[in-house]
């Protein structure tokens, strides 16, 4: 199978993917939104509790396609001769762009909502800069993507032991630089959103440090990984 063809494969297989996603974001939207005019009783917080939750929901896709990813389309590729050196770096490619797409759908969402939702009386509250916002969520997006499938390659070539610790170190390690570095916060939380702290001077170099750091550790773990069918 030829990069090209590889690279048609897996964006065709995340426009799918999108598809649902956007089915989803949609239903779950809109439910919100009749839960808060129907039921004004109900603390269901501001209505900028929406735009949380599609951020949440779009983390867990994100998640769960790594899984899929490393779990089925792998084994599958290997299967057509696909070698894993093509395999990973097209996955990682095809990754960056669904989430550049991803955090783009996600600000265009927003700006509908800031229209929309006054005039049905559901004022929104949060003012962000579209730009740095929709960067800050797509190296959100990115992270969590790259992370499992470092933490995913792990536990499909050591098993479940050394899953489970790399894993409980990622988990450690954050927890530590964000405690050293407040303008990393956020990625504990995804829906955190501070993008006066994420810009700061040296804040996204490090977190593209981060980034690149998984990448690489990726790439040894897969390069020697034995495909189990």
């Amino acid at each position: 199978m030829s990069y090209r063809s590889l690279m048609k494969f897996h964006l065709k297989d995340y426009r799918r993917g999108a598809l649902i996603l956007l089915s989803i974001l949609v239903c779950v939207d809109i439910a919100f939104v009749l839960l808060m005019k129907l039921f004004p009783a109900l603390d269901m917080g501001s209505a900028d509790s929406i735009f949380s939750v599609n951020r949440n929901i779009m983390s867990i896709f994100m998640l769960v396609s790594m899984i899929v990813t490393v779990a089925i389309t792998f084994p599958l590729m290997s299967s057509f001769s696909v070698t894993r050196r093509d395999f990973y770096f097209s996955s990682l490619l095809a990754v960056l762009a669904f989430c550049i797409t991803a955090a783009l759908a996600e600000s265009a969402i927003y700006l509908i909502g800031r229209a929309v939702l006054p005039a049905i009386g559901l004022p929104v509250d949060v003012g962000r800069p579209l730009a740095s916002s929709a960067y800050e969520f797509g190296m959100t997006l990115l992270d969590i993507s790259v992370v499992t499938f470092l933490i995913g390659g792990c536990f499909y070539r050591f098993k479940i032991i050394i899953g489970i610790i790399s894993a409980n170190l990622y988990f450690f390690s954050i927890a530590l630089i964000a405690r050293l570095f407040p303008s990393l916060e956020y990625m504990q939380d995804s829906v955190i959103f501070s993008p006066s702290e994420f810009t700061r001077p040296g804040t996204t170099l490090l977190m593209w440090a981060i980034i690149a750091l998984c990448v690489t550790a990726g790439w040894f773990v897969y390069r020697r990984t034995d495909v189990r069918m």
